[in-house]
């Protein structure tokens, strides 16, 4: 569900309110007649009808939210990673122009064609959509954003909520102060080298950005992923998984679906705050996906209901969910993704080579990005651990 269909859903809603509370007025201290009451009953359908396709649209735009926020940054002050686009050559032209081991960077750029609010459709957009979309962290809703260059950053992580309590008149105010640790954000950097044959890489009818794009993009979008899902830190980010919260429930690794299986994932998100539960997603492993999608409620409707819409991420028990195949078999998480960042440094670096592959006259470009990630709230988020 887009912006605008949501809104029509405001509205219709509106109008149905309005028409309930004329009826209202209209039959006040006064019983309703039949026709009155029917009227009555499928206003109020309605209205109920229309909240749960608003609810189901915001929750569905706030999961879009991970692709969106890098793809939507456009502000053109220091450190956003953005230049204007002129008339400059073309992303294809600058790849072809490059001189022998030369290299050079590419930002998120804004297209003056259609409008300063729209980015153009070049290398570096297509390649980090590419990437966010391998991404299960990243296109779940991580906060994602840039800077200039890849200094340590300092963050204070959440381990632990503060507290407050009713206070007497003049009683002494308890202190209660929330649990935190310092940690550190720098900047790992990935790599990918794409080889294609100097024919490929100078006729001019060619796709070359779209060929690297498809090369690269998933593969640095890929070895990020599992980290922020895994990493251990060291050497690497430090992933959502090793820094999540353990929950309590859990339940056999049984080969059938079975209910215990069923009121487990609804204990685990009973377990997470309320004030997160609103934005949390499910993330689970391609193993377990296929497990779920089995379970049914009482009433026989399975829990997992696909999406109708593409890019719209498919719910569980009326939460958004995604599968991927870097999550461990025996973990489920579930939590606010928000509470992750995502930290690009700098620009996307591409240089070109014709040494390495001299004696098959092919060429390789390089691709590099520096990256890190850390949940910097970890009561958001809380991981399940499957029992054997």
């Amino acid at each position: 569900m887009d912006a605008t269909t949501l809104s029509a859903n405001f509205d219709a809603r509106e109008k149905a309110t309005a028409e309930l509370r004329t009826l209202g007025e209209q039959f006040a201290g006064k019983d309703m007649d039949a026709d009155a009451r029917a009227k009555e009953d499928k206003l109020l359908s309605a209205i109920s009808d229309f909240d749960g396709r608003i609810k189901r649209g915001v929750e569905a735009l706030k999961a879009n939210e991970g692709v969106q926020s890098l793809m939507a940054q456009l502000d053109t002050g220091k450190g956003s990673g953005l230049t204007e686009r002129g008339d400059t050559p073309s992303d294809a032209d600058i790849l072809r122009s490059l001189k022998v081991n030369e290299g050079t960077e590419f930002r998120a750029q804004l297209d003056k064609t259609s409008g300063s609010n729209a980015l153009a459709r070049g290398l570096y957009p297509q390649l980090m959509a590419q990437a966010v979309n391998r991404s299960a962290v990243m296109r779940s809703g991580a906060t994602v954003f840039n800077t200039s260059d890849g200094n340590p950053l300092d963050f204070t992580v959440v381990t632990g909520r503060s507290t407050a309590t009713i206070v007497g008149e003049n009683a002494a105010i308890g202190e209660s102060y929330p649990t935190t640790t310092q940690r550190s954000m720098g900047a790992y950097k990935y790599g990918y080298g794409a080889t294609v044959s100097y024919e490929f890489a100078t006729d001019q009818v060619l796709d070359l950005v779209g060929f690297l794009v498809g090369d690269a993009g998933p593969a640095i979008g890929d070895a990020m992923g599992r980290h922020f899902l895994t990493g251990t830190g060291t050497g690497q980010p430090k992933g959502i998984i090793p820094d999540g919260s353990a929950a309590t429930a859990t339940f056999s690794a049984a080969a059938a679906p079975t209910s215990a299986q069923s009121d487990a994932l609804i204990d685990l998100s009973y377990e997470l705050k309320s004030a997160y539960r609103s934005n949390a997603t499910y993330l689970v492993s391609d193993k377990n996906a296929a497990k779920l999608r089995k379970l049914k409620d009482s009433t026989g409707q399975y829990l997992w209901q696909p999406s109708l819409q593409v890019g719209i991420p498919d719910t569980f028990n009326g939460r958004p969910i995604t599968s991927d195949d870097g999550i461990p078999d025996d973990k489920i998480v579930f939590g606010d993704l928000s509470k992750y960042r995502v930290r690009f440094a700098g620009a996307l670096r591409v240089d070109r080579s014709v040494d390495a592959k001299f004696a098959t006259d092919q060429i390789v470009y390089r691709f590099l990005q520096r990256a890190d990630g850390l949940l910097v709230d970890q009561t958001a988020v809380k991981v399940m651990t499957i029992a054997a």
